[in-house]
């Protein structure tokens, strides 16, 4: 068994930085400055289901990986196991003193704890390289070539597409990315599609529903005339549609599912794929789920209005605030006794590869504050674009400090 403890290095839509350490997302565009993605939001909801999931992950893997945990508790601490060499010192392929040793009981301790971000890491993956399938088609017409692991999701597609009547002149935007400045989030539509109720018996009783949602069609009682009712009179419906795979058969929704949504169909602004052009986002009849899974496809309508948007909103907030002030509010820095003495700047500055405020090795100044490695790091400005770098105790990494930091 190879143990490989490479730092993650998540990746996301254009316009958009994944931060390394949180994994939380954020876009940026230049008339709007930086906007949350709409997915990082949901990071401030507790989630017990992922805590149970994450210890099952870490505990399958040591029993799967049993002699690698006996050899490794034999051996003492290489002292490297939260290097960041691979990150900043070399690429991950080459190695160097530094590097963790993968073999020594910190290191596979650490190796079981990040069972959780591997697993999502291939998953997201997953999803990425099927939405790309999808996105192809919509323009294309054809299925382009793909991996094995994805086949089974996409022949779920394929099925979902045939069933409900869709072709590519049914998507009428597709990975599209929308904006609301005013409530400082963005995130990625995998898609607007329209559903016309003539196509398929499943197309009609999906319009259908959605219709009598709104209100329309109210003096007809049964379902089977609503039905008849849409098919005669050609409606159809227009829905904001987010693909979810999954692994396993079972059927599963989350209430999440529906306040994103709700966060992508409330947006005002969509930016054009590729481009610099923006336009108003159109208007849709609601949203729609699509789950993708080895067995099938099963679509579930998701109630986007403004409660849902409002629980959206909630939500968002904290989130914004976690990422930008959370570890300052409780930090130690954040209240010092004694002033720091202005000190001239050295024009040679530190040697290549250490930190600019402390001096230590970039190595060893692991994000986390200078000599403080139990603190997350904090931005000294957090409108800015531009993380701090390494060791962000003093708030001097990214230049001077902000008048509202600790360090000001």
């Amino acid at each position: 068994m190879t143990v490989d403890l490479t730092p993650f290095t998540p990746t996301g839509p254009a316009n958009s930085e994944t931060d390394e350490t949180t994994g939380d997302r954020w876009y940026y565009f230049e008339p709007y400055g930086r906007l949350m993605s709409v997915t990082t939001a949901f990071r401030s909801i507790a989630k017990s289901g992922l805590v149970i999931w994450s210890a099952q992950l870490a505990a399958a893997a040591a029993f799967n990986e049993l002699p690698t945990v006996v050899s490794a508790s034999r051996k003492k601490p290489c002292g490297n196991t939260y290097s960041q060499c691979r990150r900043r010192s070399h690429d991950w392929q080459s190695t160097c003193e530094k590097c963790p040793c993968e073999k020594c009981r910190a290191c596979i301790e650490r190796w079981l704890t990040d069972r959780h971000q591997a697993e999502s890491a291939r998953r997201a993956d997953e999803g990425g390289r099927t939405h790309n399938v999808i996105e192809w088609w919509s323009y294309h017409g054809v299925i382009r070539g793909h991996d094995a692991d994805v086949a089974p999701y996409v022949q779920a597609f394929l099925a979902f597409a045939e069933e409900y009547g869709l072709t590519p002149d049914s998507f009428l935007m597709a990975e599209a990315t929308v904006i609301n400045p005013a409530d400082r989030y963005a995130g990625t539509t995998d898609g607007i599609i329209r559903f016309h109720a003539e196509r398929s018996e499943a197309a009609a009783k999906l319009v259908a529903r959605v219709l009598r949602a709104a209100g329309e069609y109210s003096r007809i009682k049964t379902g089977k005339a609503l039905v008849r009712a849409v098919v005669r009179d050609k409606r159809h419906v227009d829905l904001i549609v987010d693909w979810k795979t999954r692994e396993k058969e079972e059927v599963k929704f989350y209430p999440e599912n529906a306040m994103q949504v709700a966060g992508y169909r409330m947006a005002p602004i969509v930016r054009i794929k590729g481009t610099e052009q923006y336009m108003p986002m159109p208007d849709t009849h609601g949203g729609l789920v699509v789950q993708l899974r080895p067995d099938g496809a099963t679509p579930r309508l998701a109630v986007t209005d403004e409660v849902t948007y409002g629980a959206f909103l909630h939500a968002l907030p904290l989130s914004i605030w976690l990422a930008e002030y959370g570890s300052r509010a409780i930090g130690a820095y954040t209240f010092p006794l004694d002033l720091k003495p202005e000190q001239p700047a050295s024009p040679a500055g530190p040697p290549e590869g250490h930190c600019p405020n402390c001096g230590l090795p970039l190595d060893d100044c692991d994000r986390s504050g200078c000599g403080q490695r139990n603190e997350p790091f904090w931005r000294s400005n957090p409108a800015d674009a531009v993380e701090d770098a390494d060791c962000c105790t003093a708030g001097q990494c990214a230049g001077e400090p902000d008048p509202q930091s600790p360090a000001a």
